[in-house]
C-alpha cells in the first residue's frame, strides 16, 4: 500500500472485521482516538492539536471503556516502527481515564504484534480473542 489510510481502509479494517469487532460501531472501535496529553493547556492552544495525539484505532469493552490500541503502519514498513508509539498510547489513555488498557497492537496490516503488561511481545492473530 502507498500510505497508512489504505493500508488501514483495505487491509487492517477487515482484519479487524474478520476478529468479530465492526470498525463503523462506535460502541467498539473509536477511530483517531483523541488522546489528551496535556490538561494544563490554555483555551487558546497554539494550534488545534497541541496537547493531543491520536491513536488509530482503540478497541472498546462492553463497557464502553479503552480495552486496546492498535497502532497502523502502511504495509510497505515493518510494524515494528509502531511498537513505542502504540506504548505512549496505551499509557496516555491509562493516565486520561485511570486504570489500565491492558492491550497494544501494532501492525502494518500483514504482521500483528502484541503487547501487554503481563505478557511478552509477540506476533500474532488474535485481535478477536479478547
Amino acid at each position: 500500500m502507498k500510505n497508512e489510510k489504505l493500508t488501514r481502509k483495505e487491509i487492517i479494517d477487515n482484519r479487524l472485521k474478520q476478529a468479530g469487532w465492526n470498525v463503523t460501531d462506535r460502541t467498539q472501535v473509536i477511530e483517531e482516538f483523541d488522546i489528551i496529553i496535556d490538561s494544563n493547556l490554555v483555551k487558546e492552544a497554539k494550534t488545534p492539536y497541541a496537547g493531543h495525539q491520536f491513536s488509530d484505532y482503540v478497541l472498546l469493552a462492553k463497557d464502553g471503556t479503552p480495552l486496546a490500541v492498535v497502532e497502523a503502519k502502511k504495509s510497505a514498513v515493518d510494524a515494528n516502527i509502531g511498537k513505542e508509539q502504540a506504548k505512549q498510547y496505551c499509557f496516555n489513555i491509562q493516565k486520561q481515564f485511570g486504570g489500565e488498557l491492558p492491550f497494544c497492537f501494532y501492525t502494518n496490516g500483514h504482521d500483528i504484534f502484541f503487547w501487554a503488561r503481563f505478557f511478552q511481545q509477540r506476533s500474532c492473530d488474535c485481535w478477536r480473542e479478547w
